[in-house]
């Protein structure tokens, strides 16, 4: 289909659109319905115990099986003589994965002393391979497995990777580039000082350090103006090959970004970084998550009176706080994961003497809370459970993982969270994601690796265009903040189909787009790493 089809108008993109979703079907749930087909009622529960294992992140394959990671020990997990993690595998039903290690799982164990080792991220390559990162021995580490679990003996050494910064070492985000480089983000503690730094490492594919990137593979970055936490503890690659981190501790929140080569970005904060002291903030970094119009959005616990709730903090593209922004007011404060509407999802736990309960809230571009994100009860029986991490695939499921302290197991949920996604299919780097909210939200990851922007909301209106097969047509539309304009169609319902839409910023011409997918975070709806 070339552009000047596209152009043509409306009236065609109806008829295509009923030609394609005569051809297609897509069950439906409603925004926060546990899904039916997964596990029991939507929820899974490991039939084995996982004694100290405590469940860090998960992650989900290109064939929709579920990865998690979780590490424990022995006996006494706070002085345990070796790693011990836990590689876990689920398919797409919720049931464990027996072509995958033993039964569905891989058990990690490496020899240690006595500083605590760990398992903190987890990653999927484009080619299957799983990458999991944490620390051992006081260095960082970085391990890689084949896709059926057994260890990857071309990744460096036997699949694995150790890192010496010259203190205390730890990987705590991953971050994967399209040129098949590995970018990983921790800390560096200092016993002689007391001191935090910022450690990130980037790796070429076959698990070497990349000599080109900062000095030998590893770029240090000590904020001694930060009274704790300078550690990195998330890590996202943008669409023009920065890499992003954020962390902090106590008071004190920070984001850093760094070029292509490691070196810090000049045009970002003071040096590359950006730390501010918020009254109030009880913890650095839970989240940290990349909007359309290039502006972060970071996930902190903060006092509020006698307890402890959630919120979010924005920055703008140049690393300064965005003091327009609307801070929510959550119940929860955890992990974020981006829709591509432009809204934001958050998993984690009640905040105060007891972890419970789990919840998920969502979070609209103009920091509001989604009132309408009605999530089912996610109950898995016990009285303290963690929700610890979560996972968003295309087709509108996201799998949320939580540790269940009462069992000394591993749950997951999967629930439904739908957008849709319009793509130019002409030029698949340009995109709009909408929601039957009203919110949208545009990028242009193609030209000139911009990846900014932009998120507005308009009406969001119904019609059944004449002949139109079983399904709805949504219309979004003006009147949306003065300087956007949007106009898009789309077949949604129990059909995929095709859509079209005009989105306009003041005095530039209108962009066009048609749809490939009603999917949510359709392939083409993703910010590309590593341009």
């Amino acid at each position: 289909m070339n552009r000047s089809v596209l152009q043509r108008g409306l009236p065609l993109a109806l008829a295509i659109g009923a030609t394609l979703a005569a051809a297609s079907a897509q069950a439906k749930l409603p925004d926060g319905a546990l899904d039916p087909a997964f596990g029991r009622r939507g929820l899974v529960v490991t039939d084995f115990p996982v004694n100290d294992d405590f469940v860090r992140a998960v992650a989900i394959q290109a064939d929709g099986k579920i990865l998690t990671i979780g590490e424990g020990g022995g006996d006494a997990p706070l002085h345990r003589d070796y790693l011990h993690c836990r590689l876990l595998r689920f398919g797409a039903d919720g049931k464990l994965d027996a072509g995958f290690g033993d039964g569905g799982q891989v058990r990690i164990k490496l020899r240690s002393n006595s500083q605590p080792a760990a398992c903190r991220a987890l990653a999927v390559q484009a080619d299957g391979r799983i990458l999991v990162a944490g620390g051992n021995k006081g260095d960082a580490l970085l391990l890689r497995f084949l896709a059926d679990g057994k260890p990857d003996r071309g990744f460096s050494r036997d699949g694995v990777q150790t890192l010496d910064a010259g203190g205390f070492d730890e990987f705590y985000g991953l971050a994967l580039q399209a040129d098949g480089r590995i970018v990983a983000a921790g800390k560096r503690f200092d016993a002689d000082s007391g001191q935090d730094a910022v450690v990130l490492a980037r790796y070429r594919g076959d698990g070497n350090a990349d000599r080109g990137f900062g000095r030998n593979g590893v770029v240090v970055t000590a904020h001694p103006e930060q009274a704790q936490g300078a550690g990195a503890q998330h890590v996202l690659l943008q669409a023009d090959g920065k890499i992003v981190v954020a962390g902090g501790g106590g008071r004190w929140n920070l984001i850093a970004r760094y070029l292509r080569d490691g070196r810090p970005d000049p045009g970002f904060g003071k040096n590359g970084s950006t730390v501010d002291r918020i009254t109030g903030l009880n913890a650095g970094a839970q989240g940290l998550v990349l909007q359309t119009d290039g502006k972060f959005l970071s996930s902190h616990p903060i006092v509020a009176g006698s307890g402890v709730r959630g919120t979010l903090l924005r920055h703008n593209a140049d690393g300064s706080l965005d003091t327009t922004y609307h801070r929510p007011d959550l119940e929860i404060s955890g992990r974020l994961a981006p829709q591509s509407d432009g809204r934001v999802l958050v998993v984690g736990n009640t905040a105060g003497a007891a972890p419970k309960p789990g919840r998920l809230q969502r979070v609209n571009p103009d920091g509001s809370v989604d009132a309408t994100f009605a999530v089912a009860p996610i109950d898995f029986g016990g009285n303290d459970d963690y929700f610890i991490d979560l996972a968003v695939p295309g087709g509108g499921r996201m799998v949320v993982a939580a540790w269940l302290s009462d069992e000394n197991r591993i749950g997951l949920a999967r629930v439904a969270a739908t957008t849709y996604c319009l793509a130019d299919p002409v030029n698949p780097g340009r995109w709009i994601g909408f929601s039957e909210s009203g919110w949208f939200s545009t990028i242009d990851s193609g030209i000139g690796g911009s990846g900014q922007g932009l998120l507005a909301q308009g009406r969001l209106r119904s019609v059944q265009p004449p002949g139109q097969p079983a399904g709805r047509a949504l219309s979004a539309g003006g009147p949306a903040p003065a300087a956007y304009r949007v106009d898009a169609f789309a077949v949604t319902g129990d059909v995929r189909g095709f859509g079209f839409a005009n989105v306009s910023k003041r005095g530039s011409a209108p962009a066009t787009y048609g749809l490939v997918d009603t999917r949510m975070n359709d392939p083409a709806c993703k910010i590309l790493p590593g341009r």
